[in-house]
């Protein structure tokens, strides 16, 4: 029997494939529903850390928790963290379309695991996203996507505030120093 790929088309006749999309764990990816591996707590923290720092200063801003976005016509995308405009993310069928968000965070144990995640949302269009790795505490901000590609990469340092290009007004610190990355692994020691 040949194996058929989903597309978004699909997602919108079949409500059982789309009930399976909703969980938070599940992406399609080239026309095939996958479920991501459960996050490491490094991972975790560092979302929540991300998430509440654009919650607390986007007031303009929708801020998702890996929300699904569009990326026609077989990809549903799901950043740990994402920015969009409120009027443009209202729940499109199946999801929002890629280019209408601001910005995306990918956040993973390490920055080459970000690789074919980072292309995937350059082919979407997603104008900006910010990789960050747990260890070492690392990222790097990509924008500008042309071809499928990003044609601008900038290093995020830690414990320095990093603004969304579309947003400049909206500062948040992504990545902690090192010392305050040792004294909340103490404090969650305790």
């Amino acid at each position: 029997m040949a194996h058929t790929r989903i597309t978004l088309d699909d997602l919108l006749r079949r409500p059982d494939l789309a009930a399976r999309l909703r969980s938070p764990a599940m992406e399609l990816l080239d026309g095939e529903l996958v479920r991501q591996p459960l996050p490491s707590a490094g991972v975790v923290r560092t979302v929540v850390q991300v998430a509440a720092s654009f919650d607390e200063r986007a007031f303009s801003l929708r801020v998702g928790v890996r929300d699904p976005v569009a990326a026609p016509p077989a990809d549903v995308l799901r950043p740990e963290v994402s920015l969009a405009r409120p009027g443009e993310t209202a729940f499109a069928r199946p999801a929002p379309p890629a280019h209408r968000l601001v910005l995306a965070v990918l956040v993973c144990d390490r920055s080459d695991l970000a690789h074919l995640r980072l292309r995937r949302c350059a082919v979407a269009g997603v104008p900006e996203v910010w990789v960050l790795a747990v260890e070492p505490s690392t990222g790097a901000s990509y924008s500008d996507p042309v071809e499928g590609r990003y044609r601008r990469r900038e290093l995020l340092l830690p414990g320095e505030p990093c603004s969304p290009r579309e947003v400049p007004w909206l500062q948040v610190v992504p990545l902690p120093r090192r010392d305050d990355r040792a004294q909340m692994q103490r404090q969650v020691a305790a």
